[in-house]
């Protein structure tokens, strides 16, 4: 989609404003954008972290604040950043904010994406096995979901898929241990020729 303005660059921006009870809505290419924000006041696209989670977090007063004082203990050793600094401005302090704070951002993946585990594409330099378990992964949680809702012949037909992309797992990881058999007589070819 091109940007509704310039009709150059692609859009990357929607952008809805309401004046008046009357909603506008447009996309916008990210110069064009910028030429927006310049005329919308009050807003700071800056801490746009902090503005997606106050409309994830939709909780009342009362919850906000027991939550508040719950991840009030949660401080990282080496940079000394807190929870609630974190929940503020969406980026973590060092490397080790994410074991300090491993407790509240597991629920907090858990609710947004739905998983705290990557369940997403894979790099292509990365070894095909790695998604193959995450697909034996997968569907060993709809495994367990369709045993637990007693549609069982649904299981059976998860559990027959584990079956098989664990023994392609298990050929795909025997393949790698062994050489190539045209390696093999390369191999020794070159040891003859040094025993000459």
């Amino acid at each position: 989609m091109m940007c509704e303005d310039c009709g150059i660059r692609p859009a990357k921006f929607h952008l809805m404003t309401i004046i008046n009870g009357d909603r506008v809505e447009r996309n916008l290419c990210p110069t064009c954008m910028a030429k927006h924000q310049k005329q919308l006041p009050g807003i700071d696209f800056s801490n746009l972290a902090g503005i997606l989670n106050s409309i994830l977090e939709d909780k009342s007063a009362e919850e906000k604040a027991r939550q508040d004082a719950q991840f009030e203990g949660y401080v990282c050793e080496q940079c000394g950043m807190t929870y609630l600094e974190f929940q503020k401005c969406g980026m973590l302090g060092c490397a080790h904010c994410y074991e300090a704070f491993r407790a509240p951002m597991t629920a907090l993946l858990q609710r947004v994406h739905g998983n705290t585990q990557h369940a997403g594409r894979v790099p292509g330099g990365v070894h095909s096995g790695t998604s193959i378990r995450m697909n034996i992964d997968r569907l060993r949680q709809k495994l367990k979901k369709a045993v637990a809702d007693e549609e069982y012949e649904q299981a059976a037909k998860l559990r027959d898929a584990i079956r098989a992309l664990t023994i392609q797992l298990e050929r795909k990881e025997t393949d790698i241990k062994v050489k190539p058999p045209e390696r093999l007589e390369n191999d020794s070819a070159r040891e003859a020729n040094e025993d000459v």
